[in-house]
């Protein structure tokens, strides 16, 4: 006589189970299959834009060349972004999901289902959900995406106007290609929950998720937290603050010092949270006396919970504060230069498409001095032992000091002349030059010039890091021409040609632009996809949070708790968690950004854009509140509060 099988050992048994859980439980799934639709739209537009601006071919060193250049390594920069977002947050989504079904599991495994045919269940569900959910993200949003993506770059230059989108063929290809990817991502995503779904037993079915909740802290991640702040945060900090390096590098080390911060504080989250959560619970009880007692003892009581829905709101606001303002910080820095250095009354610069003659025409009661336009590359550092063309001015130095104030720290501006040069303090300091000492540099053209430090000035962010003698810079520059025109004395005198822009100094210092708009548009692309995918987890997580407290929301309603009351102390919670989170944001943003601005000469307190952070932490409280109140339904009376808790 043969054994009986079990009541799912077939696979229609399995897909109707999946079935069931999308038809009765959709909001479980909803995250994981908004993250894998939204994952592929992306994708799939990126690897659009990538194949449209590498197919044309375009002549080296030319305009449509560097734009196609500029396209790919923004676009490579954001597959990758969505590739490493959408594994955290799809694999976070999908252990809330695998954890709220371990009472399914615990009853398949108790009907004879073996472990690894409960584990194959797990990964052929979540591979079904990111398939058909990449799928329709691909076919919703990834064309419409790639043509907004385009324009915003065809805008911003960085896209070559030749090109376009690929061929049908070749999208449709794209989009099947963007779909397996995301649903291999989301499996390898689950792998741990896959794993615990095995390991469920029967006797899960005698234990109540509700009565318990698991604290986080653990002896491994406090070492694990205190090493990675000793060996990584601490020297990342003094060689950002202590060491010889270019405001420019530092800088660029601001936001890899945010990217450090931010897993520390995640990781020592449940020792530093419940510190930041008694001046929260202060605020309630003053606020609210009665609800504001129950939110508080809630927020404490709880601390792995509040930390869970405070981690995301840290990384979606630390990230926007310390990125952006590091770029908004070198941006006021490089202003203020510029507004104190220019002496000149007006500025001629080029139209796009054309160029400055480097030679100027007299005018009338002053001068015009062209600063031509040239690359020098100098030695190599212990930081970078292949530098790059760096830009330098071709000008004597007796005009420009009339036109220019470069603040100079030691010697003359007036002494550059043939066989000297002036550097600026950013590479005096990190090439430890001294004044008269001589450098061998490698001109525009290739060939090497020797040439003796005559000055240095502090001023190197607003202006180039290198200024050599016009005749030098002539010499050695194939199609020399002038960067800008400085006019002192009468501008109106200037002879208006096709092609130059006369501004006053005022009106030039106005239109300045602080940031490059190839780094602009990546900071805030890297913004926009890390916060987003934050706030999606930031969501699911006080979901899931309430959702587990169903018992204790029915037990206030029938202690007398009213609607109002109930819906007071959900946003009280979702608030305070909310608030500690933007706190650890703000302990980011002065870990990376103080000392930046205190190099940068602008002062202790650093510069922030203000919009796109106040944007962030306004929709970080949203992602925890409208969540929560959604899945918490406070308004419900006690019988149906009852009811769901039994469900």
């Amino acid at each position: 006589m043969s054994a009986p099988s079990s009541p799912l050992a077939g696979s229609t048994s399995m897909r109707r189970l999946f079935a069931a859980e999308v038809r009765a439980y959709p909001g479980r799934v909803a995250g994981a299959a908004l993250a894998c639709a939204v994952t592929a739209a992306g994708l799939g537009a990126s690897a659009l834009l990538f194949i449209g601006a590498s197919l044309p071919e375009y002549p080296k060193d030319s305009a449509a060349w560097a734009a196609a250049q500029d396209a790919r390594n923004l676009l490579s920069l954001l597959m990758s972004m969505l590739l490493m977002c959408a594994v955290m947050v799809i694999g976070s989504t999908v252990s809330l999901w695998t954890g709220q079904r371990l009472s399914q599991f615990a009853v398949l495994r108790a009907l004879g289902v073996s472990a690894n045919r409960l584990r194959g269940l797990v990964a052929f569900d979540v591979a079904r959900l990111g398939l058909v959910s990449a799928a329709v993200g691909a076919a919703v949003g990834m064309v419409p995406l790639a043509e907004l993506g385009r324009s915003i770059l065809l805008d911003r230059r960085l896209f070559p106007t030749e090109a376009s989108l690929p061929a049908a063929d070749q999208t449709v290809w794209t989009a099947v290609a963007v779909c397996l990817t995301t649903a291999g991502v989301g499996v390898l995503a689950a792998l741990a929950s896959v794993l615990a779904a095995g390991r469920v037993s029967p006797g899960t079915l005698l234990r109540d998720a509700e009565l318990s909740v698991a604290s986080s802290r653990s002896t491994a991640r406090l070492v694990t937290g205190l090493v990675l702040l000793v060996t990584m945060c601490a020297p990342l900090l003094f060689v950002m603050a202590f060491m010889d390096l270019p405001a420019t590098l530092r800088a660029a080390m601001a936001p890899g010092v945010a990217l450090v911060v931010i897993p520390v504080l995640a990781v020592l989250a449940p020792w530093i949270v419940p510190p930041l959560v008694r001046p929260a619970t202060v605020v309630m009880r003053l606020l609210d006396r009665r609800v504001g007692r129950i939110a508080a003892v809630g927020l404490r009581a709880t601390p792995a919970r509040t930390t869970a829905m405070a981690v995301p709101v840290l990384l979606s606001v630390g990230i926007a504060v310390s990125l952006l303002g590091a770029g908004a910080t070198m941006g006021q820095a490089k202003h203020r230069q510029a507004e104190e250095g220019l002496r000149a009354v007006a500025v001629v610069t080029a139209e796009p498409g054309a160029r400055l003659p480097v030679a100027a025409p007299a005018v009338s009661d002053g001068r015009a001095v062209p600063l031509v336009a040239t690359e020098v590359t100098a030695p190599p550092t212990w930081y970078d032992n292949q530098p790059v063309a760096t830009g330098a001015w071709g000008v004597d130095g007796g005009p420009l000091a009339e036109v220019l104030d470069l603040k100079v720290r030691e010697g003359r501006i007036s002494d550059v002349r043939q066989g000297t040069f002036a550097a600026g303090a950013m590479q005096t300091d990190g090439h430890h030059w001294r004044l008269g000492q001589e450098v061998r540099f490698a001109m525009a053209d290739g060939s090497s010039q020797t040439l003796t430090l005559a000055a240095v000035y502090e001023r190197d962010l607003a202006f180039p890091e290198l200024v050599i003698p016009r005749s030098t810079a002539l010499e050695h520059t194939p199609s020399a021409y002038a960067d800008r025109i400085l006019l002192t004395g009468a501008a109106d005198s200037w002879p208006r040609a096709q092609g130059q822009k006369v501004a006053s100094r005022a009106d030039h210092l106005a239109e300045l632009s602080p940031r490059n708009a190839a780094d602009d548009l990546a900071s805030r692309l890297i913004v926009a996809i890390v916060a987003g995918y934050a706030l999606l987890a930031a969501a699911n997580t006080s979901s899931l949070a309430q959702r587990d407290r169903r018992a204790q929301r029915a037990h206030l309603r029938a202690l007398g708790l009213g609607r109002f009351q109930m819906l007071r102390c959900v946003v009280y919670e979702a608030a305070g968690a909310t608030v500690v989170g933007v706190a650890l944001a703000a302990v980011t943003a002065i870990a990376c950004l103080v000392p930046l601005a205190l190099v940068l000469g602008t002062g202790a307190m650093p510069a922030f854009d203000v919009p796109w952070t106040l944007g962030v932490t306004v929709a970080a409280a949203l992602a925890v509140a409208v969540p929560s109140t959604m899945t918490a339904h406070p308004m419900s009376d006690v019988q149906r509060q009852f009811a769901r808790r039994m469900t």
